[in-house]
């Protein structure tokens, strides 16, 4: 469930609120001694180290307090007077810098995190790099607009110099801060729409959650359980064309009934959603017959199969199915390997063929 305070916690944890110890020094300097801002804006970027926020989320706040620290010593150095503009120019050189540098460990710590499997903390680091990519080049162009003018300019328009320095580099990084916050809000209205599916173990065991996007991009990572119904009646498969959004065998035939269970469903209440939002009814008898993995280049799976047998003729009528049709035994033996089938469904028809569809069989002929 997504209440306010949850909404809340997510736009706490965006990495762009990473810029903002460097935005108050900007106002600071202005107003108080530069050291006084220098200090006040360290303070504010080790904040989330002492409160322990993970390393991938406060990447822009380390940067940060490094960035200060070097440019505290640099001072005494360079600008001994520390005057207000220079030392700002000063500690925005040194930052961009360590941006570059930092940058430099990307491989190093996705490395580190590719040994778990806690997506959202990759998703975290991936964000927290793209955002520095994106404030080093935001500020090394303005740094180059800034050269630029006191090389060509500032004598005609000394006036324009401090809005330049210190105005246009606080627009920069609210635009880059507003656009961030803009995205993690887009985000928050697609997680609510997402699907979360279970991380399992071939024998079933739950390890953790994963979006489904998600895992479709990262294609066979994960194993996720699957739940596939055959519905036979008089002896026959009903089949229909999967849906063209499918990622496995769109068009292709295959059951009218296939779903990944969702995370904190059991398999009882996967079936009756399942079943209900096909046919309207979850009063459909079903029975297990089969678990196996599934796995091409794809997407891997863990299917549960089961099978639905309806032997009135009046109850399969009233199921009122559509788009499909009932297929014999030998009108799919004739087919299979044809490109008709789902290959899910040509691993499975064997077996069936062999268990339940004979004796179904063996019982119409009595």
């Amino acid at each position: 469930m997504y209440t306010s305070s949850n909404v809340f916690k997510r736009n706490l944890t965006n990495p762009a609120l990473g810029l903002l110890p460097f935005f108050i020094f900007s106002i600071l300097i202005g107003q108080v001694n530069t050291v006084l801002a220098l200090g006040i804006a360290f303070g504010l970027s080790i904040l989330p180290l002492i409160f322990r926020v993970r390393a991938e989320i406060r990447i822009l706040y380390d940067v940060s307090a490094w960035s200060f620290l070097i440019t505290g010593i640099g001072l005494a150095f360079l600008v001994p007077d520390l005057h207000p503009q220079f030392s700002f120019i000063l500690a925005e050189i040194v930052f961009v810098f360590s941006i570059m540098i930092f940058r430099l460990t990307r491989k190093s710590m996705i490395r580190r995190l590719h040994k778990t499997q806690q997506v959202q903390r990759k998703h975290y680091l991936n964000e927290s790099f793209q955002l520095l990519f994106q404030t080093q080049y935001a500020l090394t162009f303005h740094l180059i607009v800034i050269l630029g003018f006191r090389v060509f300019f500032i004598l005609r328009y000394p006036v324009l110099d401090i809005i330049l320095v210190l105005n246009l580099f606080q627009i920069t990084l609210a635009t880059i801060i507003i656009i961030q916050v803009l995205r993690f809000k887009i985000l928050e209205k697609r997680l609510k729409k997402e699907e979360w599916l279970p991380v399992v173990t071939e024998q079933g065991d739950v390890q953790g959650r994963i979006a489904k996007s998600v895992s479709q991009n990262l294609k066979n990572k994960f194993l996720h359980p699957l739940i596939r119904v055959a519905l036979i009646h008089d002896g026959k498969l009903y089949l229909k064309s999967r849906d063209a959004s499918r990622l496995l065998d769109p068009g292709k035939l295959d059951y009218p009934f296939e779903k990944y269970m969702q995370y904190n469903h059991n398999l009882e209440e996967a079936i009756a959603n399942m079943i209900k939002k096909e046919v309207n009814t979850d009063k459909l008898p079903v029975r297990f017959i089969l678990k196996y993995v599934f796995e091409n280049e794809n997407t891997k799976r863990l299917i549960f199969l089961y099978v639905s047998i309806i032997t009135s003729e009046d109850a399969f009528n009233a199921l009122n199915l559509k788009n499909g049709k009932l297929w014999t035994p030998a009108q799919i033996e004739e087919n299979i390997g044809n490109d008709v089938f789902c290959e899910c469904f040509e691993l499975e028809f064997e077996y069936l063929k062999n268990t339940v569809l004979m004796f179904n069989l063996s019982k119409i002929g009595q």
